[in-house]
C-alpha cells in the first residue's frame, strides 16, 4: 500500500484545521449567548433584590452624610436559585459583588446544590473580617438556619445541608457558630 503523499496530507490537515476553527468560533458564539442570557437573569435578580443602604457617618455639623450600598448576597443567591435556568447554580458570590454560576451538567439543578449556595452566601454575608483578613465574627448556627428559612429554605433541609457543608470542609461548626473552612471559596 502506497503512503499518502505529503501534499495530500497537508491538504487534509488544512481542511481539518479550518473545520476546527469554524467549530471553535461556533462554540464561542454559543458560550457568549449563554453568558449574555445569564447576565440578564442576574441583572433582573439584582433589580428585584436591590441593595442594602446603610449610613456610614456624618459630618460634625450634620450637613453631610455618607452611605454605603451593599448587595445582600444571600438574598441575591436565593433569588437566582429561583430564576436561573435549570441546570445552573450559583457557585459563589464574592465581597466585590462578582459571582460565579456553574452548569451542573444536568437538565435539573439539584436542590442540595441550591441550598448549599444559599447557606454559603449567608455565612459569607455575616462573616466580619478585620483589615488583616482575620475573622472577627461569624454567624451562629441558629442565625444561619433562621436566615435560610427567611429565604425560602425549609429549616430541616437547611440543617441537613449545613451539616453536609461541614462534612465537606466548606464550613466549620464549632461552639454553635459557623466559620468558613478550608474549601469555602472552592464550592
Amino acid at each position: 500500500m502506497a503512503e499518502e503523499p505529503l501534499h495530500e496530507r497537508m491538504d487534509r490537515y488544512e481542511t481539518l484545521a479550518a473545520e476546527a476553527a469554524d467549530a471553535e468560533r461556533k462554540r464561542d458564539e454559543v458560550a457568549n449567548e449563554v453568558g449574555a442570557a445569564l447576565a440578564d437573569v442576574i441583572t433582573e435578580a439584582v433589580e428585584v433584590e436591590g441593595t442594602n443602604v446603610v449610613p456610614l457617618d456624618r459630618s460634625a455639623d450634620g450637613h453631610r452624610y455618607r452611605f454605603t450600598a451593599r448587595l445582600d448576597r444571600a438574598a441575591l443567591v436565593a433569588r437566582l436559585t429561583e430564576s436561573l435556568p435549570e441546570g445552573f447554580v450559583v457557585s459563589n458570590v464574592n465581597d466585590d459583588g462578582s459571582l460565579g454560576i456553574e452548569w451542573t451538567g444536568d437538565d435539573r439543578t439539584p436542590s442540595k446544590r441550591e441550598h448549599g449556595a444559599i447557606l454559603k452566601a449567608i455565612v459569607a454575608e455575616a462573616t466580619v473580617m478585620d483589615a488583616d483578613g482575620f475573622i472577627e465574627s461569624v454567624p451562629s448556627r441558629k442565625t444561619v438556619l433562621e436566615r435560610a428559612a427567611e429565604l425560602g429554605v425549609e429549616r430541616s433541609d437547611a440543617a441537613d445541608r449545613l451539616s453536609r457543608l461541614a462534612t465537606l470542609d466548606i464550613v466549620d461548626i464549632a461552639d454553635g457558630r459557623v466559620y468558613p473552612d478550608e474549601n469555602f471559596s472552592r464550592y
